[in-house]
């Protein structure tokens, strides 16, 4: 009889715990045709005529398919001067899995976002604004999503891993280069590449690909560069981030009049002793570990204190090491 009171309560349980539907496929890529729409630009006393060209570059596997579909936007002057003279610049962001919004609406496309003069962001309604710091006077420009950021998307969960990795990332934009190139007749034009954060080690690796396929540039652009990852990376055992962020710990510290009056006064003079302490006694005291005497542990924790505006025991529990979100916080408390 318990027997079969299991096996009841059993089946009531399973009864209520239905599988549940299979996901539906994404619907299939297609090939379409970009948006291109025409716009003027109010610039250092002048007016610039441009088009924006919205639209999807489809990627095809050997069989014909596409198997993903990058997006871009592009600005180019109109009516377009010779395109062999005009210089054409290919945009991206990093990440990995940004897409090239920051760059777009952030710093140089021909519009962006309306922020406040100290660069914080106001109340909404957010507006956009034109942009007088945009490159669009002295190059086209092109801003392209990397596959799986922005409206950028692989055929299938299965294709995606094809293009989420290093070389896969930098092949795929390769070959959005290589089109849209042959697309739009701009073969002749000098060519730039910009990227920014992780998109520099993208673009590293892309201006080699592209010599390969036979694609010459003309100069890359390097924003936040990041080559060697450690130099970012707070660990046990690593000490690069701790000395080379110690100059933007000052100069944040100085933004937020938190340094010495004497440093307080001169941000480069603030920002030059930051440097020559971070290359010089910095190291070395680090370096000591458990070996650094107690008056160097002194003279280090006075210097940091100078340096960064944090607390002195604060900065003493930590090791001497001040990792870049601890600081933040610590800042202003």
């Amino acid at each position: 009889m318990r027997v079969l009171c299991v096996l009841v309560l059993a089946a009531g349980v399973s009864a209520q715990t239905p599988t549940p539907p299979a996901k539906p496929a994404p619907p299939p890529l297609t090939e379409t045709k970009p948006v291109i729409k025409t716009h003027e630009l109010k610039l250092n006393g002048r007016t610039l005529k441009y088009r924006s060209t919205t639209g999807l570059m489809a990627l095809k596997a050997d069989n014909g398919e596409i198997e993903a579909s990058l997006f871009y936007v592009a600005y180019t002057l109109d009516p377009a001067p010779a395109a062999a003279e005009r210089p054409l610049t290919f945009c991206f962001n990093g990440g990995p899995g940004a897409g090239s919004l920051w760059l777009h609406l952030g710093a140089i496309g021909p519009r962006r976002v309306r922020m406040n003069d100290d660069g914080s962001l106001p109340p909404a309604p957010y507006k956009l604004a034109p942009n007088e710091a945009t490159w669009l006077d002295r190059s086209d420009l092109v801003f392209i999503d990397p596959v799986g950021t922005g409206f950028s998307r692989a055929r299938s969960p299965e294709d995606a891993k094809k293009f989420f990795g290093l070389n896969g990332d930098i092949e795929s934009v390769g070959r959005f280069v290589r089109l849209y190139l042959n697309e739009n007749k701009r073969w002749s034009s000098p060519l730039f590449l910009a990227g920014e954060s992780y998109g520099t080690t993208r673009a590293s690796g892309l201006a080699g690909h592209l010599v390969d396929k036979g694609i010459a540039l003309n100069g890359v652009i390097l924003i936040s560069t990041i080559m060697n990852f450690q130099t970012a990376r707070f660990a046990r055992g690593n000490d690069l981030p701790d000395l080379l962020f110690l100059r933007t710990y000052t100069a944040i510290a100085w933004y937020h009049k938190k340094l010495p009056a004497d440093l307080q006064r001169d941000l480069k003079k603030a920002i030059d002793e930051s440097r020559r302490f971070a290359s010089g006694p910095y190291v070395q005291a680090l370096q000591k570990g458990d070996t650094l005497t107690p008056a160097e542990r002194k003279q280090t924790l006075d210097q940091l204190v100078r340096l960064t505006g944090l607390d002195r025991s604060w900065i003493d529990r930590a090791d001497l090491r001040i990792e870049i979100g601890r600081f933040c916080k610590e800042l202003l408390r």
